[in-house]
């Protein structure tokens, strides 16, 4: 499995009236990956799905994933 060494900081922020506002400081043009926190109910999941996503995460494991660009392609509905 890929081991990614990247400098990451956590910060808590809150929408308020459409914007998202926090304490924390980051330098003009920094990218942020947002996180959503859900109080909702988990996710169930019938027996043959749990088995297919925990077949999907030990192939993606044992190397046999499908490269982001193909799924975006695919996604996109490009061949």
């Amino acid at each position: 499995m890929p081991c990614y060494r990247v400098a990451m900081r956590l910060a808590s922020a809150r929408v308020v009236k459409g914007s998202i506002v926090t304490r924390a400081r980051f330098p003009e043009g920094t990218r942020l990956t947002l996180v959503p926190h859900d109080d909702g109910p988990p996710v169930g999941l019938d027996p043959d799905e749990e088995a297919g996503v925990l077949k999907g995460i030990a192939e993606i494991a044992a190397g046999r994933g499908i490269p982001v660009s193909t799924v975006r392609r695919k996604l996109r509905g490009r061949p």
